[in-house]
């Protein structure tokens, strides 16, 4: 895959199935740019490094991390979940999307263990 030489992408909200529509912002209207020029998305590093402020943009379109847990389950992960697999599928790198199902898998084992 050719890199653009300004590669930017588009993380857009995406309207959840029951979420309460007065907690989620107008999907229409939220996109955050994400520039990923001068890193190499096909190695290791660059990966983490793009995934990584993929997921920070998630959560800001996703309105920000909220104090209560009950919210943070309901709501914001999921909603910043799909909004990171969706990006990353877009992209269409092996290694982010190797980097995201590594992460992915980690996480899974993890609350199957209850830590």
């Amino acid at each position: 895959m050719n890199k653009p030489s300004l590669a930017l992408i588009a993380i857009s909200l995406i309207a959840l199935s029951g979420a309460s529509a007065s907690a989620q912002p107008n999907p229409d209207e939220v996109a955050i740019k994400v520039s990923y020029s001068g890193l190499d998305i096909n190695t290791a590093s660059g990966a983490k490094v793009l995934l990584r402020r993929i997921e920070q943009a998630a959560a800001d379109v996703c309105g920000g991390e909220p104090a209560n847990r009950l919210d943070r389950m309901k709501t914001f992960r999921p909603c910043t979940k799909e909004v990171v697999n969706r990006t990353v599928s877009k992209i269409d790198s092996p290694a982010l999307t190797a980097l995201l199902r590594d992460r992915t898998a980690t996480a899974m084992v993890q609350q199957l263990a209850g830590k």
